[in-house]
């Protein structure tokens, strides 16, 4: 039953990145906020509760060292974070460079 909650927490997490126009995404948006790239809703700063939402982000991390991104324009690529080039972030591979960097939340656009 776990791995079932799990699989389909990550497929909100998927959802959310990928379903723009939608009246549930927009909500979540609206109360919580995105990140730079807009592929990913912010995590709730509230210390009380737990919310849906904020039970599904459990497995955004996770969720975000399985997925790669086609760069294309690269306007909702983060250069450091996120998978784009290689088998991990640039962030985790040169983190000497990482922590030199000016724009850390730059695109690759």
């Amino acid at each position: 039953m776990c791995e079932m909650n799990d699989a389909l927490k990550s497929k909100w997490v998927w959802r959310f990145a990928k379903e723009d126009d939608v009246l549930w995404r927009k909500v979540i948006a609206s109360k919580y906020g995105v990140d730079n790239s807009g592929w990913w809703s912010k995590k709730s700063s509230n210390a009380h509760g737990f919310g849906c939402w904020k039970s599904i982000l459990v497995r955004l991390e996770l969720f975000k060292t399985l997925v790669h991104f086609k760069v294309k324009n690269g306007s909702k690529v983060l250069f450091w974070e996120d998978v784009w080039c290689g088998d991990s972030s640039l962030k985790t591979q040169f983190p000497d460079l990482f922590r030199m960097a000016r724009f850390r939340d730059a695109t690759v656009h």
